[in-house]
């Protein structure tokens, strides 16, 4: 009866992110909280085939249904090779659907206190219905638009190995799942917005990314003391092995894909945060494609910012 009310007190926590703004660091280092159960961007899988869906369905030009559709036989596959999460608690992409991540989210994790779910927030915006149906924190990590979007267009450039003209280069019209996902709309802001609302956590917790990496001894303890949870220095360093990804739970072959495309390298490897004192990159310095995403990004950044939790 004791594990059993023990269990029952477990919390959920939420961290929802755009992409490129070192959540997964955040990820990996919250993995290492004592009694915490981490869960890796379960619901980026349904959300991914539901836009390669629209791709295959004649929505987008075939030269970008012919690459989506290859990204998806690739991670279909990836898990049929040997791989060195062979032996870890990650499950078979293929069970991967809304219902599915609902009800295991749900579930109690026996042995766990805290269970920690790191995922975009453009992911759940038009399935909040398939937010588990219990007490559950919910949690924004922010960055800069003109940051993310800069460091996302170099990765995909390097990740279609591009041999085009770079300043030609449209990253939106090249992908769906940036397109119509990750970005577009403004998913952070509508998810941050959403939850307040409609009562799921009327005092959401926000951080932004360049205040943890230069901050990190002041922002993590005021952001797990608002989430109940004891802070110990030790927190602020881990392990840079990949070991504990072993215990993280999510899609198998979403995770071998992103290691084998550079996506997860620097987060995965991290053993700290690395302090980044630079501005943001000048209006005027970005490409045309980025610049017409920042706009209708920044006022809904802007907001957040102003609600986060700060150092001083």
């Amino acid at each position: 009866m004791a594990a059993e009310k023990e269990d029952k007190r477990q919390t959920r926590v939420f961290l929802w992110a755009w992409p490129r703004s070192i959540s997964t660091a955040v990820e990996k280092c919250l993995s290492f909280v004592e009694g915490v159960q981490t869960w890796h961007e379960p619901y980026t899988v349904p959300h991914i085939f539901e836009l390669l869906d629209k791709a295959e369905k004649g929505k987008e030009s075939s030269e970008v249904t012919a690459m989506m559709t290859q990204y998806k036989e690739m991670m279909l596959n990836a898990g049929k090779e040997p791989n060195e999460f062979s032996n870890s608690r990650f499950m078979p992409i293929s069970k991967f659907n809304y219902p599915f991540v609902k009800d295991q989210l749900e579930q109690e994790e026996p042995g766990k206190q805290y269970i920690f779910i790191k995922d975009m927030a453009a992911t759940i915006l038009n399935h909040m219905d398939a937010l588990p149906d219990v007490p559950s924190r919910h949690t924004f990590i922010i960055r800069h638009p003109y940051r993310c979007l800069v460091s996302q267009r170099k990765m995909f450039l390097r990740m279609l190995n591009y041999q085009g003209d770079p300043d030609q280069f449209d990253m939106f019209s090249s992908s769906p799942m940036l397109s119509q996902g990750y970005y577009s709309p403004d998913a952070m802001y509508l998810v941050w917005k959403n939850v307040q609302e409609t009562g799921k956590d009327p005092n959401p917790i926000v951080i932004d990314a360049e205040d943890i990496m230069n901050h990190p001894d002041k922002i993590l303890p005021k952001y797990l003391e608002k989430l109940g949870i004891p802070f110990h220095e030790k927190y602020l360093t881990w392990d840079e092995s990949e070991d504990s990804l072993q215990t993280w739970k999510g899609a198998l072959e979403q995770v071998i894909i992103g290691k084998r495309l550079g996506v997860f390298d620097t987060a995965f490897k991290s053993s700290r945060f690395l302090p980044n004192t630079h501005s943001p990159p000048a209006k005027k310095d970005l490409s045309p494609d980025i610049m017409k995403m920042a706009d209708t990004l920044l006022p809904g950044y802007e907001e957040m910012f102003k609600n986060r939790i700060k150092p001083e």
